[in-house]
């Protein structure tokens, strides 16, 4: 059963997790001024785009930073990484608050994620970024950057390193290191010559920041691994935060029915983009063979390449259907409703702790999941999920078959929801890294030996 739609698109160990969760903050002390504080993050969501679009931890960051009274600049790019789509055909500056903008960038769209356009516009936005920096007329007292990408991530830090001022990497994905995965087996021997470029970039950018944050204790040791570097007390694991977006809580089922959903049937979920590092052919297969079944109605909303094909599977199952994108509000009134979120990752894939995984938490749905390591372990410490092999139909089948039968009621979705809020919210997580980004002003500065070209490429 399919239904398209034509929406905008919404779209370490544990002793050492615990003891980074319970001191959120922990020595540090904040800024007793203003900043100006320069985050250099492409690729997500604007405030400004149209329609109803989640917020992400960029977004997330600079609205704490801006209510804690800093001067924030983002910069980000021209291009709708979600929508594929253009925002502007130029350089555009949008004002949020008195003291939040937007400086949007013109850098080349690209029709794939993994493409050499894709390559392209990261380099395009990279230098956009450098010539605002070489024309602006004041300078940032702290520079925040993300990896990925490398580009932007080199760029931002190289110009920490050339003005002298502190900089913190916040690191959310292991770029290159799965690169390879996406060559033609015949050139993956070859891989270092094509992504050595790629690897030097992360090095730099992961050795010449002052301060480094993972989304992990896995990725935190990562960065300082790239980056030929022992840990400081700069340096912390804060993980990804979600603000939820409120539930329309009016004609629920008719809105429900809306999206092709049976409110009286336990809906299992999937809510993402229909691209490479998802399995859901294994995810159609599990919903096959449990098709016998009246109490199990699967929902796996959204788009992208792999769509036309998955959607002539989905067709001939009773059990499934296909809404599209979803908008923000449409997605938490979805998730809300849902007994079971799914994380169907490939084997491989390269996430380790995804947005996804706090999303579902924060609505309370019970979550299915693939990925090992510290999802996994995060998942069972909890009690807010089960893992399964990646690519296992039958196991997958068999665990939401599990927990159909045993979990979902009121009581578990309560204890998801407080496990979400004690530990994950918007509120306390980008407190905390605003905290951190603070005490960096007037930190003993990174070396400014670099030459003037540092960081080019």
């Amino acid at each position: 059963m399919t239904r398209p739609r034509s929406h905008p698109v919404a779209g370490g160990g544990r002793e050492g997790w615990e003891a980074e969760r319970r001191m959120p903050g922990a020595g540090v002390v904040a800024a007793p001024r203003a900043l100006r504080i320069w985050v250099v993050r492409d690729m997500e969501p604007l405030p400004t785009d149209e329609g109803d679009r989640r917020l992400m931890r960029c977004a997330m960051l600079c609205n704490a930073l801006a209510g804690r009274g800093h001067e924030v600049v983002w910069f980000t790019s021209s291009f709708d990484h979600y929508g594929k789509r253009q925002r502007s055909r130029r350089d555009e500056t949008h004002r949020i608050s008195d003291n939040y903008r937007i400086e949007m960038l013109h850098a080349p769209g690209y029709r794939h994620n993994v493409s050499p356009f894709r390559v392209w516009h990261n380099r395009r936005f990279a230098r956009a970024f450098r010539a605002f920096a070489d024309r602006a007329a004041e300078r940032p007292d702290v520079i925040v950057a993300d990896l990925p990408t490398t580009e932007a991530a080199e760029a931002a830090i190289g110009l920490a390193r050339r003005w002298a001022i502190p900089s913190l990497l916040s690191i959310r994905d292991l770029w290159p290191d799965f690169f390879s995965d996406f060559l033609p087996s015949p050139a993956r021997p070859l891989a270092h010559l094509v992504l050595g470029g790629f690897e030097r970039q992360a090095d730099y950018a992961c050795r010449h920041a002052t301060a480094l944050v993972g989304i992990s204790p896995r990725y935190l040791e990562w960065g300082l691994a790239r980056g030929r570097r022992k840990r400081t007390d700069r340096d912390a694991v804060v993980p990804l935060g979600y603000q939820p977006v409120p539930v329309p809580r009016g004609g629920r089922d008719d809105l429900l029915r809306q999206l092709g959903a049976d409110p009286q049937r336990p809906l299992v979920s999937f809510v993402g983009n229909w691209g490479a590092t998802y399995d859901l052919d294994a995810v159609v297969e599990a919903a096959a063979r449990l098709e016998g079944r009246s109490d199990a109605l699967f929902v796996l909303a959204g788009d992208g390449h792999e769509r036309d094909r998955l959607l002539r599977r989905i067709e001939v199952l009773s059990n499934v259907v296909a809404p599209g994108w979803l908008a923000a509000g449409e997605i938490a009134l979805l998730l809300d409703a849902s007994a079971i979120g799914l994380m169907p990752y490939r084997q491989g894939a390269p996430q380790g702790l995804p947005n996804k995984i706090f999303e579902y938490m924060a609505y309370g749905a019970f979550q299915i999941s693939t990925l090992e390591g510290e999802a996994a372990e995060l998942l069972a410490r909890l009690g807010v999920g089960l893992t399964v092999p990646a690519g296992d139909t039958g196991a997958m089948a068999d665990a939401i078959g599990e927990a159909l039968a045993q979990r979902g009621g009121p009581n578990e979705r309560e204890h998801i929801r407080t496990q979400f809020l004690a530990r994950y919210s918007a509120s306390a997580i980008y407190e905390d890294l605003s905290r951190r980004i603070e005490s960096l002003a007037g930190a003993g500065q990174p070396d400014s030996g670099a030459a003037a070209g540092a960081g080019r490429s």
